[in-house]
């Protein structure tokens, strides 16, 4: 990396979009020379230009975290990139998986897809990535989950098997690699108000005929919201930023829920 990056290395999955896409950009405003993987290069290249802005460097990754091999080419050309060094990785790449169907309702291929974007893509990355900051002696590693990998919810059985998995995957990380001074933790963000969600309820609110206001109200209810209001991304991100800052230092294996208090209930 140049000398005059103060920060190093870091490495986003899922940066094409959403709240993958804020994260690399709150690394480049940290000093982070960032590589970005995500499955459309279009969205890559216009975040690499945004990073650029900031005067940071950007490699764009061009991969489906689905596909082994894509994923494990990008990872080399992370590498050489990085001068075979990174300091933060942040698995934010997710699916949903199937939705609303029950077990018994939806395919094998369906479940393995889920799993293999939420649960087999960190753990590929963390193989390759991992040695490398424990033979630093340092690095951070945060994995983005979600609430219904805490609690379960019927019709989310994929999903929240998958994120349920990448939660042992974390703590089992973190007791690996704490000796050698890299942490690894896990937030577990509940509803967030991207675009994607953003279109959700405005179709629920011309389906039922009703405001996207009372829309949004009735959807907060129905998942049980204390605060009542989703997230929005620059949430996620400042939990993000505040794990692979100095307040991070002493916090690894931690399970971190940010959903408006829904898991308290």
């Amino acid at each position: 990396m140049s000398a005059q990056n103060a920060a190093g290395a870091a490495f986003v999955t899922g940066a094409s979009a959403g709240t993958g896409r804020e994260i690399a950009l709150a690394l480049a405003s940290a000093g982070y020379d960032v590589a970005v993987l995500g499955r459309r290069t279009e969205a890559l290249e216009a975040l690499a230009q945004d990073i650029g802005k900031l005067g940071r460097k950007a490699l764009v990754l061009t991969a489906d975290v689905r596909e082994a091999t894509e994923l494990e080419g990008a990872l080399d050309k992370l590498l050489v990139w990085s001068d075979g060094a990174i300091d933060v990785v942040v698995n934010a790449a997710g699916t949903t998986g199937p939705l609303s169907p029950h077990i018994g309702d939806f395919t094998l291929a369906d479940f393995d897809s889920t799993v293999a974007t939420n649960l087999r893509a960190p753990f590929i990355v963390l193989n390759r990535l991992l040695p490398v900051m424990r033979k630093a002696g340092n690095g951070r590693i945060v994995n983005i989950g979600g609430n219904h990998g805490m609690r379960g919810r019927a019709g989310r059985s994929s999903y929240s098997a998958s994120k349920w998995g990448l939660r042992g995957l974390t703590r089992s990380a973190a007791l690996e690699a704490g000796p050698d001074g890299v942490t690894v933790n896990y937030i577990a963000p509940g509803p967030i108000a991207i675009p994607r969600m953003k279109a959700n309820w405005k179709a629920q609110a011309e389906a039922g005929g009703v405001s996207e206001e009372e829309a949004l109200r009735a959807y907060v209810a129905n998942m049980g919201i204390p605060l009542g209001k989703p997230s929005e991304a620059e949430d996620i991100v400042a939990m993000v930023m505040y794990l692979v800052g100095p307040g991070g230092r002493n916090i690894t294996g931690q399970e971190l829920v940010i959903d408006g208090g829904a898991t308290v209930l």
